[in-house]
């Protein structure tokens, strides 16, 4: 259907197929049991090679035609094993779609109106990928709020790992989309930028280097006056974009803005290849200083080709300017030498800095063969243990206790935070501090805590608060605590076996708790659990499972 979500097309399928329960309809077309289906999801490629034809052209059609890719497309960077293709497959855009931007916009948004016209126009009721772009909270073509939910009940839509419900079917609560005649309209802002972001997706702009959008957003801000001396404010952008969007619609649209940060919101900076901003803040900047996404289009290809040729200009200038330092600091260290043929290297880091610097850099082979005795190293200088080594370990073992307490919520006792209880900053390499402080060094790793050591006593600090809040001990509880893992949670009660029932009934003091387990401070956990858990998932399992010291 045109506009269709992928997610609703295995819904449909689902419906016309008649299988009797969505695990039938996932082997069908993944072949694996259900899982959660985000903007794209993880076994699209499975369906793609499923499909008749070629596997790489169906997985093209799939993410251009029914996932909202396209929108993210032109913000999301070249990969540097495609920097210099002037378009790069898809599958490099879809690793570059950020983790937070997979999970952080729900998958189920309608407009009722469309909903009643898509039956009356292809005969299906069916689920649009305009609705979804982030941020969108209007439908661009009638400008009616999107529902995430149902009006009458609340029930939502999305839920992870089912299919969408069907539209032409009833809610629990009996309430049906089709029969459904009262909507909210928005505001004419809203279904404006609804519009533009709708034109946008349909248009799958190609990638662009993340250095070509930064200096194509400041080109535009500096036109339209959003200046300070000579560089972009970012200051002032914001304020228009405010004034524009008013408070209550911005909060509606950016997170962060509900959250009240502010500060930074408008970046140009790069993360990892990309410019750090959600995609939602470059759809509000892209509307506010383009309108169209004709102007958009336009500028950012005459961008990028002034980007090219400056490139190549500077490329240029570099060669030439490169082989031209080398001549002049060559001819100017060889008259040195000849004025001073006993001269060496630390001469000519007094005399002739920045020739010698260049050389040094660029050049070292033939500064080393025109020194005729090479370079003169400086005899390294011992190092002693600086007086206040004693002093400073003896504080540590003194106040390393207040840190290991269980009287307020843990935190891991590492390196940094030990290190805070001196009176002053001490060497943060460890090489340096193990010279001049080694009674400090040997006592940060004698104190150091597991990662395990640390579970255990945020378990323990969930416990007591568990009883002090009489909330029941189980996971669910857990989860209004932030403690632990819940994986970590069940490991360590089964591994202690603690009666937990009894503990709440009979009350238990966390410190005899934790001295009853006895383990030690860089306890290894539990034989059989050393992999990561919780909390980092974007973290490859490889460097996540090294348990480094922090520092």
């Amino acid at each position: 259907m045109p506009d269709e979500t992928l997610q609703s097309r295995i819904s449909r399928y689902h419906l016309l197929s008649g299988n009797r329960t969505e695990n039938e309809t996932y082997r069908d077309i993944f072949g694996t049991a259900p899982f959660a289906m985000k903007i794209i999801p993880n076994r699209i490629e499975d369906l793609a090679s499923r499909l008749p034809g070629d596997k790489s052209l169906n997985l093209n059609e799939l993410l251009i035609s029914n996932t909202i890719l396209p929108v993210y497309k032109p913000f999301l960077g070249v990969s540097k094993e495609n920097i210099e293709l002037r378009d790069e497959s898809i599958i490099s855009a879809i690793a570059r779609v950020p983790r937070r931007e997979v999970s952080a916009h729900s998958m189920a948004k309608l407009c009722l109106s469309c909903v009643q016209d898509d039956l009356i126009e292809t005969g299906h009721s069916y689920w649009h990928r305009a609705h979804h772009i982030p941020g969108v909270t209007v439908c661009w073509r009638h400008g009616e709020v999107l529902l995430q939910s149902c009006p009458k009940c609340s029930h939502p839509f999305y839920r992870s790992n089912k299919l969408l419900p069907s539209l032409a079917a009833q809610c629990i609560c009996g309430w049906n989309p089709l029969n459904s005649h009262s909507p909210e309209t928005g505001l004419e802002l809203e279904q404006s930028f609804a519009r533009f972001s709708k034109e946008l997706l349909d248009r799958n702009l190609p990638a662009v280097k993340s250095e070509v959008l930064a200096a194509f957003y400041t080109r535009q801000a500096k036109k339209m006056g959003f200046t300070h001396g000579q560089f972009m404010s970012r200051a002032k952008l914001f304020e228009s974009i405010q004034a524009m969007f008013g408070p209550k619609l911005l909060a509606k649209i950016d997170n962060a803005y509900a959250a009240g940060k502010h500060n930074q919101w408008i970046r140009t900076t790069t993360v990892n290849g990309l410019l750090d901003m959600p995609i939602t803040r470059h759809l509000i900047m892209a509307y506010h200083l383009f309108k169209t996404v004709e102007s958009f289009e336009k500028k950012l290809a005459t961008e990028s080709l002034f980007f090219s040729s400056e490139a190549r200009k500077r490329q240029a200038q570099l060669n030439k300017s490169s082989s031209n330092k080398q001549k002049l600091h060559r001819q100017k260290v060889t008259q040195l030498i000849g004025a001073r043929p006993e001269l060496n290297l630390d001469y000519l880091w007094a005399n002739a800095y920045q020739a010698t610097l260049w050389l040094i850099t660029n050049d070292k082979s033939w500064l080393m063969k025109a020194l005729a005795n090479g370079p003169i190293i400086k005899a390294k200088v011992e190092q002693s243990p600086d007086h206040r080594d004693e002093a400073y370990a003896d504080i540590i073992s003194t106040r390393v206790e207040e840190l290991y307490a269980i009287s307020k919520k843990p935190v891991r006792v590492n390196i940094t935070k030990m290190i805070a209880l001196l009176p002053i900053r001490i060497p943060t390499s460890p090489a340096d501090r193990k010279i001049l402080f080694p009674r400090v060094a040997q006592k940060l790793e004698l104190y150091y805590e597991s990662s395990w050591h640390f579970r255990l006593r945020r378990t323990i600090w969930a416990l007591s608060e568990m009883s002090r809040l009489k909330l029941p001990p189980n996971t669910c509880s857990l989860k209004l605590l932030p403690s632990v893992p819940i994986q970590a949670w069940i490991i360590l009660i089964n591994h202690f076996e603690w009666d937990l029932e009894k503990l709440m009934s009979t009350g238990f003091n966390p410190e005899s708790l934790l001295a009853k387990a006895s383990v030690s401070r860089q306890w290894e956990g539990p034989p059989g659990h050393h992999g990561p858990m919780g909390g980092r998932s974007y973290i490859s399992i490889k460097s996540a499972a090294v348990d480094a010291p922090d520092y």
